[in-house]
């Protein structure tokens, strides 16, 4: 949002008051330049023993100045205690940085040393400039980069420096977690009463202390003489003004925050860090009336649509008039429009792996190059189903790594994906073209991250990313026992939904040969022969592999023969490790997985021990596993059932989950025992 000037030609010149210098003087966690023996001597942190480093202190503080227009000043000190050589990647700084058109920001006042004790003295290694160097990350954004120098096992870092921004939109975030222990972390901030921001809180972590006090800053204001022209017009004399204004004084402390840590099953770990991010709501200047600065969905889907990256593009359709006649003479049913459309974009234009919400060029670029971002590929999808008379409009994403969106004021920087939506009579489709193997009405996994917001003229609305189906395997074998203890068979594999899209994907890449042996060092001790796939690249219908599975056995009879009936297919490790889980487990998209083995058992052998039957359910139909063992003469079979019936299970569910996991692993390990009759 554009900041506008007064009518009066105020200009602020924002003199930092007396209480302003009191609050940036306060006690500080860390003084620049002097670390204490403490920290120098620390070798272990008791609050996480396993740390390879720990933040010892963080300090931000974002305050405001005025120079030819209002800027937000953010300044910054961290300390961080390497106590393992795996730790040393936290000597690598990046500091990131904004600039768009005239607006930058700017990273200056760098400043760093690293301590050292060696035989009882400390020594000081200083941040020279000219290891400071700036990286352009995409087309706005830059960081500067720096490695502290002389870092060992032991070590103590410290840097500082300070941004000065133009973009007051949003106020600079403050993160309390990291990938390592933060010991403490404190964040100020210093707001005029000009502005309202509002704040967002995020994770688990209660504040130790948080605190909002006011202060009297002064304020000099002066404005420019001014010449008004024709009868009556002059010169209005220049002046200044003192005034006085309120400055909201925020503090918030966290102490001994953990090292986030990824675990399986998750989307980002950014969405469960503790943080504080702001949003500029309105701005009043003295004598003027409030400007509201966030804006409603409304308001940006009109922009949007016009916007020429963006809706613009959906009216330039000349280039494909052809195809989209030719689909629609040879198919009427709607439904079928829309698969023929969805195919057509996937033959023609190749995913560059770029994301983003605009396009970079236009579709027609686009089209002819045959390659394009996500936006180009699913506006163009769009386009094409618009076109054909079909009811489409796209629809902004944010992606599982990308991080979960608010749903309260509208802020277009928190999508970084485009998909197309397909309403069809009452069913509702959503389409992504980014990936040849995805069938029509089927998201990739990376899209699957809460809602969209679906961007039409008369259908402006949240959608739900969804996955229309399960990542369903099953596992098919028929075996003979054989008495050297040895076994050979046929097994049928075959997968449907999110488990055969991978599977396509993984065969194509590295060739059925290269697959077939990536099967016989997952089976283990077991021989693959013979592999055949089915159905690899007909997407509609399940994927099969077929194989001839053997061992070799001890080359002669023996009397017990031992065999775990999962055949290398079971559960070996929970993938649930930790004690407790703050965040929920996101596994995307229900699991069916379905395996069933049939053994015939040689003559002259009983079955002296096999694994127990047994049922384990979730709380609230969150799941379930199924053992099942039946025996038919000399025919033993063994079914194992899992099903995750929900995509997102929350904390409290965790140890429930946990458990569930731990008892499958326990079962999967279980074997059959054959004994050798004894001929008396």
């Amino acid at each position: 949002m554009k900041l506008q000037t007064s009518t009066l030609f105020y200009t602020f010149l924002f003199i930092l008051s007396a209480g302003l210098c009191q609050v940036h003087a306060q006690d500080l966690p860390a003084k620049f330049g002097k670390v204490d023996d403490e920290a120098l001597k620390m070798r272990v942190y008791e609050q996480d023993t396993s740390a390879a480093a720990v933040v010892l202190s963080d300090y931000g503080y974002s305050y405001f100045t005025y120079s030819k227009g209002f800027k937000v000043v953010f300044e910054r000190h961290t300390r961080i205690k390497i106590l393992k050589k795996s730790g040393y990647d936290a000597a690598n700084i990046s500091v990131p940085y904004y600039q768009r058109n005239s607006k930058k920001e700017t990273v200056y006042s760098i400043k760093g040393y690293t301590y050292n004790q060696e035989d009882g003295k400390v020594t000081k290694d200083k941040l020279e400039s000219k290891a400071i160097f700036d990286e352009q990350t995409n087309e706005n954004w830059f960081a500067k980069k720096f490695t502290m120098p002389n870092v060992k096992e032991g070590s103590v870092i410290e840097y500082s420096y300070t941004i000065t921004s133009d973009f007051l939109y949003n106020l600079r975030e403050w993160e309390f977690q990291s990938t390592i222990p933060v010991a403490y972390s404190e964040y100020n901030a210093r707001i005029p009463e000009y502005f309202y921001y509002k704040q967002e809180q995020q994770g688990y972590l209660r504040f130790d202390e948080s605190t909002n006090t006011k202060s009297r800053d002064r304020f000099t204001i002066t404005w420019s003489s001014e010449v008004t022209p024709g009868m009556g017009g002059g010169r209005t004399p220049g002046g200044s003004s003192q005034v006085e204004a309120t400055s909201d004084v925020y503090r918030w402390v966290i102490r001994n925050a953990p090292a986030l840590r990824p675990e399986k099953y998750i989307t980002t770990l950014r969405d469960y860090q503790a943080k504080i991010d702001f949003e500029l709501q309105t701005v009043k200047y003295p004598n003027e009336l409030p400007q509201v600065m966030t804006g409603n969905w409304e308001d940006v889907t009109k922009d949007l649509l016009i916007a020429d990256r963006f809706g613009a593009q959906l009216n330039r359709k000349g280039f494909f008039k052809a195809e989209i006649a030719a689909i629609t003479a040879k198919h009427t049913e709607p439904e079928q429009q829309m698969i023929a459309i969805h195919n057509l974009v996937k033959r023609s234009v190749k995913w560059n792996n770029k994301y983003g919400i605009y396009t970079t060029g236009t579709l027609r670029k686009a089209f002819d190059n045959k390659t394009g971002s996500a936006a180009e590929v699913n506006l163009m999808l769009t386009a094409m189903l618009q076109d054909a008379g079909l009811e489409a409009g796209p629809v902004l994403v944010s992606t599982r790594e990308h991080g979960r969106v608010p749903q309260g004021s509208p802020m277009l920087n928190k999508f970084n994906y485009v998909i197309a939506h397909v309403k069809l009579g009452d069913k509702e489709y959503l389409l992504d073209a980014t990936d040849p193997l995805l069938p029509a009405g089927m998201l990739p996994v990376r899209c699957l991250n809460g809602q969209g917001r679906l961007i039409k003229k008369d259908d402006q609305r949240w959608v739900t990313l969804k996955p229309t189906g399960k990542l369903t395997k099953y596992f098919n074998g028929e075996l003979t026992i054989n008495p050297n203890g040895g076994l050979t068979g046929k097994v049928t594999e075959s997968s449907t939904g999110y488990d055969a899209l991978s599977l396509r994907r993984t065969i194509l890449e590295d060739g059925q040969d290269k697959y077939g042996e990536k099967i016989s060092k997952e089976i283990g001790n077991y021989k693959v022969e013979k592999p055949e796939f089915q159905n690899v690249e007909d997407l509609n219908q399940a994927l099969n592999i077929n194989y001839n599975l053997s061992a070799s056995g001890n080359g002669q009879p023996v009397d017990v023969i031992y065999l775990n009936p999962m055949l290398g297919k079971g559960e070996t490790e929970n993938p649930f490790k930790l004690e407790e889980r703050l965040y929920p487990v996101d596994i995307a998209v229900p699991i069916d997985y379905t395996y069933v083995a049939k053994f015939v058992i040689p003559d002259g052998y009983e079955v002296e021990e096999s694994p127990k039957g047994a049922i384990i359910s979730l709380p609230e139909d969150g799941g379930k596993f199924m053992y099942i063992v039946q025996r038919e003469g000399n025919v033993l079979q063994i079914m194992s059932k899992i099903n995750m019936l929900k995509p997102v299970y929350f904390a409290p569910e965790y140890p429930y989950l946990k458990e569930f996991y731990s008892q499958i692993v326990a079962k999967h390990a279980e074997q059959i025992v054959l004994k050798k009759v004894s001929s008396n």
